[in-house]
């Protein structure tokens, strides 16, 4: 059986900077697909402009999507912009002004899936996403023994959200929702220090054996945050790390909206 791996880039925003350019062109180069995750309230016509340009040139290899609206803490409890204590008309409010922005800006150039900025989320951040018309939930799965278990609770009782913790529905429909699920479970950084590009990456060597952990749930969903690659060496993690993926021939590369046709 084939794994198939995407590839999650987030925080597309201001400034059209050389890590994004260089990350893009990076993934051009090796043939393989990206998905960059967009913050609608954010970004710049300089990026749109840029973005939009190099999905027509490589429309197999770039995928656009939605981040969040504006990538602000908005959530008190638990750091993030959408869950906690934010009510169904609020978060209904940001995540169909954030759509009316890519619709306007992209057309039909990007992939209607959302993925939460920071992670939270509550059940009414889910239905409004739902009724918002979205066709993918770009979520987060752990392959951690206790969290596999706290899934499959959470698939025997049909919930997607349990004890205040997101039950993973990766590649399969969220619960009672029109929304398919596909995970990210695979990270390039180990821990953030700040929004800036203070972070502490992954070695090769963790980041290759993360893969292979994660290769027995079908899909490795890999997720970058550009400007943290700010440097050669940085740069040249991604690189090596590509070219060791495509030194396995089990390896496939999707965009997310491949998966979502094939499995959905």
């Amino acid at each position: 059986m084939k794994n198939i791996m995407y590839f999650r880039n987030d925080d597309v925003r201001h400034n059209l900077d050389d890590s994004l350019i260089k990350i893009t062109n990076l993934f051009i180069s090796h043939g393989i697909p990206i998905t960059h995750a967009v913050e609608p309230a954010n970004i710049s016509s300089e990026v749109v402009i840029w973005l939009t340009n190099v999905k027509m040139q490589h429309p197999q290899l770039i995928n656009i999507i939605q981040h969040g609206y504006d990538h602000t803490i908005k959530n008190k409890l638990i750091k993030g912009e959408f869950g906690g204590q934010r009510t169904y008309k609020e978060q209904l409010m940001d995540i169909k002004k954030g759509k009316e922005i890519m619709d306007s800006l992209f057309g039909s150039l990007w992939f209607p899936a959302f993925s939460f900025p920071y992670s939270p989320y509550n059940p009414e951040a889910i239905e409004a996403l739902n009724d918002c018309g979205y066709k993918v939930l770009n979520s987060h799965f752990s392959g951690r023994i206790s969290r596999r278990i706290f899934y499959k609770v959470g698939h025997i009782m049909r919930r997607g959200y349990l004890l205040n913790h997101h039950v993973s529905w990766n590649l399969k429909y969220y619960p009672k929702t029109k929304l398919f699920e596909i995970d990210v479970n695979t990270s390039f950084i180990k821990r953030y220090y700040n929004e800036l590009t203070d972070c502490d990456m992954m070695t090769l060597k963790e980041i290759i054996n993360e893969t292979i952990q994660h290769s027995k749930y079908r899909t490795v969903g890999v997720l970058l945050h550009h400007r943290y690659h700010n440097n050669d060496a940085k740069l040249k993690l991604v690189d090596d790390y590509l070219k060791w993926c495509k030194s396995n021939q089990n390896n496939e590369f999707w965009s997310l909206n491949k998966i979502y046709a094939n499995f959905s």
